[in-house]
């Protein structure tokens, strides 16, 4: 936890309109552009040379940033278009799947029905060859007298 100097300490540059300021401006930049490009700004403005215990505040600040997982906007932009873009092919990939399963369940149909017809033609020239056998066993059979 902050010590009661840390705190009054914490209070008094948020009181201050300059720190609130350049926090403000501090956040804006890592939000633009990421972290390194705000630690960069501060250092280079005059807000760090004119509130020297607001390095340590900004500091924390960016590590609470980073904590949470906040990313710069481009980043998120980034993110967006990738994540679009992923769901677009996912979209073409499930259709073209789909597709494919379809084209497959067809040809498997034709070809089982292809299949069954054979087996019913095989089964019908099987009938009409043993019925012939039948009535030439029947014809060649004479009945004694």
């Amino acid at each position: 936890m902050y010590t009661p100097e840390q705190s009054r300490m914490m209070m008094e540059l948020f009181a201050n309109p300059m720190f609130r300021q350049g926090a403000g401006e501090f956040f804006s930049k890592m939000q633009q552009e990421g972290m390194e490009a705000a630690k960069k700004f501060w250092g280079t403005s005059s807000y760090a040379s004119t509130l020297p215990d607001a390095q340590q505040m900004i500091e924390r600040l960016a590590d609470f940033y980073g904590a949470m997982g906040f990313v710069p906007l481009v980043k998120y932009e980034e993110l967006r278009k990738e994540v679009d873009s992923l769901k677009a092919e996912n979209q073409l990939l499930r259709d073209t799947i789909r597709e494919l399963q379809q084209s497959f369940i067809a040809e498997g149909g034709v070809k089982a029905q292809q299949a069954w017809q054979g087996v019913i033609d095989k089964q019908l020239e099987l009938n009409r060859e043993a019925t012939r056998s039948f009535f030439d066993a029947l014809k060649q059979f004479k009945p004694p007298q």
